[in-house]
């Protein structure tokens, strides 16, 4: 492969709008997320010549090795790793876009692609969401739940119209964050529990001596959960479930067949007390932390929901 000292950007650009093909993105991806060229070339449907010839052509247009071969497979290299991003990026902005055609040409009038954070998808979206969509029967609604850290760069890309989570230290350029609804730690117990039962509210000790779900340690409310029982001055006793976020019937489920208690965000936790599935413990917050928000751009469908969204929150 010939290697050109310097290459000036605009350079490598114009190689690969006028030579590039969508299947060179699929194969980037492909290669960096199976560490093998033989598994990339099955997975997107090619013979394994045609996907070495291919790699070869991507090389050659960027003047540099993307992935180096070893024992088992290949591996990116940094180049490769920022390709392979990028190339993940692209195809899922055109699969969401795939996604909305289909859906305009189905009868949907228009489409609205929503990340959230659990804190959200079970607080503010539960609540709210409903009667966005009922005002809207022709809006067809996506949802991607996770991390901010994992949705942020699809909000950054456009992949995402919106995107429901705490505020980042940083908000990608043309965005804007949005705080909505302010939140705050509560422990929950399953009906049955025997603090639930008490005729006033247990204190502190009581309940700190009580099993416990620990939240994981990744997630904002562990710090208000570590706090809690530096305060009260014991070592919990721990139900060993270990999930980054636990599916609510799951979490519930554990916490009605072993007495556990749990220490959920508010904005969380009122759509599943609302409607019975746990019971609030009688005692104060155990401490608050950022506040669910938005991020969206200036115009279009996300920004239509943050501006119906803003003024649901001043009416309440």
């Amino acid at each position: 492969m010939t290697r050109a000292m310097d290459v000036a950007p605009a350079t490598l650009l114009s190689r690969l709008l006028a030579k590039g093909r969508l299947r060179h993105l699929q194969l980037l991806a492909s290669i960096a997320d199976l560490g093998s060229i033989q598994q990339a070339a099955s997975h997107i449907g090619l013979s394994q010549p045609a996907a070495t010839h291919a790699l070869a052509d991507i090389e050659d247009l960027l003047e540099v090795q993307l992935f180096e071969r070893h024992a088992r497979g290949m591996r990116t290299t940094r180049s490769g790793q920022l390709m392979a991003e990028c190339a993940r990026s692209m195809l899922t902005t055109l699969r969401a876009s795939t996604d909305s055609v289909a859906a305009l040409r189905q009868g949907a009038t228009g489409n609205l692609r929503l990340g959230a954070i659990p804190a959200a998808t079970g607080g503010l979206l539960a609540e709210r969401l409903p009667a966005y969509m009922k005002a809207r029967p022709g809006l067809q609604v996506e949802i991607v739940e996770g991390s901010r850290e994992q949705l942020l760069p699809q909000a950054a890309s456009g992949s995402l119209d919106m995107l429901l989570c705490r505020r980042p230290e940083a908000v990608p350029a043309g965005l804007e964050f949005v705080p909505l609804q302010q939140d705050a730690a509560v422990i929950v117990a399953a009906a049955g529990h025997p603090l639930l039962a008490m005729d006033g509210a247990p204190t502190l000790a009581q309940v700190a001596s009580q099993l416990w779900i620990e939240p994981r340690p990744e997630l904002a409310i562990h710090a208000v959960f570590k706090a809690f029982f530096e305060r009260a001055g014991v070592v919990p006793r721990l139900c060993r479930l270990s999930s980054a976020a636990p599916p609510m019937p799951l979490l519930i489920a554990v916490m009605q067949a072993q007495q556990a208690l749990a220490m959920v965000p508010q904005t969380l936790g009122n759509w599943y007390m609302q409607h019975g599935h746990f019971q609030r413990v009688r005692i104060d917050s155990p401490g608050s932390f950022q506040p669910i928000g938005a991020i969206a751009r200036d115009q279009g469908p996300g920004r239509d929901f943050l501006d119906w969204l803003a003024n649901a929150s001043e009416s309440r």
